[in-house]
């Protein structure tokens, strides 16, 4: 699935920049998770703040995942 977002992504570079695609994909995922805590929780309000750090530690290591990967094929 990633793979097809990307390919999407790719299509955007024609007519927009890198930035505004990322910032783009991040909104888009932003709002597709708060949907999704939101369809797990009984009280959102509760459970916001575990929703966020959880949320933003499973970003952080796939983010870190990535810029190693790139790190290590383009040196």
């Amino acid at each position: 699935m990633a793979d097809k977002f990307i390919e999407v992504a790719n299509e955007f570079i024609k007519s927009e920049s890198k930035e505004r695609i990322g910032a783009a994909i991040m909104f888009a995922a932003a709002r597709y998770n708060a949907f999704e805590a939101h369809s797990k929780s009984d009280n959102l309000v509760k459970d916001k703040m575990d929703a966020l750090e959880w949320y933003s530690n499973e970003y952080k290591r796939m983010l870190e995942a990535n810029l190693d990967d790139l790190i290590q094929t383009m040196g």
